[in-house]
Formats: structure tokens, C-alpha cells, sequence
């Protein structure tokens, strides 16, 4: 599932409840929007996120009633981990955003071998796997959660 990923986030009101899950370093960029929620007498919860297992965070995600909106601000890493539990919990694109801090990396499948390679934000990269130099494309598999490299002609 593509969802955005916002330099800044916005707040909704009128939802049910809120949901603030941050890591030791995304927790400051929620407290505006605690600051909101508590202003509209809202329910939330604000969680720090560092060590908790996935089976924990699916079991809270999965008791969240309908309506229930999920902010999550932390590393990339750390936001892609939350995003996945929460699809899976059943959370919606539209029911939540994601603020992400410091280097990206994303997953790039090379056309030749289909190897998966960790990569930061570069256009051009040469596969782990097989060596194949690879232009990363904006074709992007929801069900990989990667994007497709092509075969880069030099």
C-alpha cells in the first residue's frame, strides 16, 4: 500500500479516537496535534515506540475501534515497521499519517535476478545480487512494497 509520507501532518478533526505512536526521536513532532486533540476533548493515546514486539503492537492496533485515526512519526525503518502492522490490523490509507525522519531508504527488485536492494535515494544503483546496473523507476508493487529497477543502458 502506498501512503504518503508528509513533511508535516495535519490535523483531522472529528475522528473517534486518535492514536500518537512516535519513536524516541518522532515524539516532538505529535505534540501539536496532542495539543488539538486535547482541545476538542478528543480520546487519545500517545505512545513512545522503541522496544514493543510486532505481536503486541497488532493486538493494540487490532482493538481500535472504527474511526480511529493513527498518527506515526519516527525513522523510516521504524515508520514502514508501524505502517505495516497497522494495514494489517485493518487501518486504511485514509486513516492515518506518517511523518518519517532522516535518511530514506526504499527496496528496488532488479528486472534481471529479482534480488532486492536496500537503497537510499539514488536514481542509478548496480544490483547486490547479480551486478546488473539498474535505473530505479517510480513503479512501485504494493505487494512487494518495492519499486522496479530497469536495466540501465550506458
Amino acid at each position: 500500500m502506498t501512503i504518503p509520507v508528509h513533511e508535516e501532518l495535519s490535523f483531522r478533526k472529528g475522528k473517534r479516537k486518535y492514536l500518537f505512536c512516535a519513536d524516541s526521536n518522532g515524539a516532538e513532532s505529535l505534540y501539536d496535534l496532542v495539543r488539538l486533540a486535547m482541545e476538542e476533548n478528543a480520546p487519545f493515546d500517545f505512545l513512545v515506540i522503541e522496544n514493543e514486539s510486532d505481536s503486541f503492537l497488532d493486538l493494540w492496533f487490532s482493538q481500535q475501534k472504527m474511526g480511529t485515526y493513527l498518527y506515526m512519526a519516527g525513522n523510516w525503518e521504524w515508520v514502514n515497521r508501524l505502517k505495516s502492522l497497522a494495514v494489517e490490523a485493518g487501518f486504511s490509507e485514509y486513516e492515518m499519517q506518517m511523518k518519517a525522519l532522516g535518511n530514506r531508504s526504499k527496496k528496488v527488485i532488479c528486472s534481471k535476478c529479482h534480488g532486492v536492494n536496500d537503497v537510499a535515494d539514488e536514481s542509478h544503483i548496480s544490483c547486490m545480487h547479480c551486478g546488473i546496473k539498474l535505473e530505479v523507476s517510480s513503479h512501485y508493487s504494493r505487494r512487494l512494497d518495492a519499486y522496479l529497477g530497469y536495466t540501465s543502458i550506458l
